[in-house]
């Protein structure tokens, strides 16, 4: 095979692989009344680490009143709130409500179900070795796509 139908099928293989997450997460998100943009920002929300709301918009690599409509959502449903920081309060930080404590926790487990379904037909060692390149992936500076 050549390199490049090599490289064709790895496209077409991750094309499909990130689908078939999609849909799982976007199932999940509908089960709760929440866009997918909202349950996946409700699970990274770190109660020890706030971030502020730029942090999500480089995440997302989209602009920040798409940012804002995102929190907006999830704060009407009193899943967040919005708190300045004590050194400089023009940096909003979003912060789980309790209620947004008991969501996440349940979404962390939904996500990890449709991430064990998907997953299943992999050994130890295959998981072990995706994670390890799915957390270097993630960690890899792609902003200059």
């Amino acid at each position: 095979m050549k390199s490049s139908n090599k490289l064709s099928e790895f496209h077409a293989s991750l094309l499909e692989f990130l689908l078939t997450a999609k849909q799982g997460l976007m199932t999940v998100a509908r089960d709760y009344d929440l866009t997918p943009l909202q349950a996946i920002t409700l699970v990274l929300i770190d109660s020890n680490n706030p971030k502020p709301m730029n942090a999500f918009q480089k995440l997302y690599n989209c602009d920040a009143s798409n940012i804002t409509g995102i929190i907006d959502g999830i704060e009407e449903k009193g899943l967040v709130v919005r708190s300045e920081l004590p050194e400089d309060r023009r940096v909003k930080v979003i912060l789980l409500t309790q209620k947004g404590v008991k969501l996440q926790k349940i979404l962390t487990n939904s996500f990890m179900e449709v991430d064990h379904v998907i997953l299943k037909n992999l050994t130890s060692a295959e998981l072990a070795a995706f994670q390890s390149i799915i957390i270097k992936l993630s960690r890899s500076n792609i902003t200059n796509l």
